[in-house]
C-alpha cells in the first residue's frame, strides 16, 4: 500500500491543490488520511480507482475517422 502526499496526488490527477481539496469536499473523491500533525496523504489505490471511474464515465465519441 502506497500513500501519496498532497503534491504527489495533485501530480497524479493533474489538478491543483485547491481543486484537490474541492474534490474532497464535494464528490466521491477519496478522503485524505491523517499521517500525524498537519500531514495528510491519499491511498494511491483509491486515487487510481477514482481515475478509472472518471475515465469509464466519460462520453465515448461515436465518430469514426
Amino acid at each position: 500500500m502506497k500513500i501519496l502526499r498532497i503534491q504527489e496526488a495533485c501530480n497524479k490527477i493533474s489538478l491543483s491543490r485547491t481543486t484537490l481539496w474541492r474534490l474532497c469536499q464535494q464528490t466521491d473523491f477519496p478522503k485524505p488520511i491523517n499521517l500525524g500533525g498537519r500531514a495528510v496523504g491519499f491511498l494511491e489505490h483509491e486515487i487510481d480507482r477514482w481515475l478509472e471511474n472518471q475515465a469509464a464515465a466519460r462520453p465515448v465519441s461515436s465518430r469514426e475517422d
